[in-house]
């Protein structure tokens, strides 16, 4: 008979690594600026093209936005923009 605690430990393993990562997120905002830092959350994914993936979704948005180094992007509030922390960047299964 298999052990019911084993099963449920090797569930919670295989949900772990398919899990949906936040790879880009808010870091810090000043006035009308808000910052991102992107990080290789997903081993898979480089931490340049989530930069890059996130950069064009805020820019094909409308929203002025930049690169900043290979990791971080910059962005500009404007009236529709809202909070720093609304917008961020996913990577795994289920996003």
């Amino acid at each position: 008979m298999v052990n019911a605690l084993y099963i449920v430990y090797a569930l919670a393993a295989v949900a772990s690594v398919k899990a949906c990562k936040k790879t880009c997120t808010a870091t810090t905002s000043s006035g009308s600026t808000c910052n991102y830092k992107c990080t290789n959350a997903c081993e898979s994914y480089p931490t340049k093209d989530a930069r890059d993936d996130f950069l064009a979704a805020l820019q094909n948005a409308g929203y002025s936005c930049s690169a900043v180094a290979t990791n971080r992007v910059k962005c500009t509030k404007t009236s529709g923009f809202g909070g720093c922390s609304d917008h961020h960047w996913s990577c795994g299964s289920g996003c």
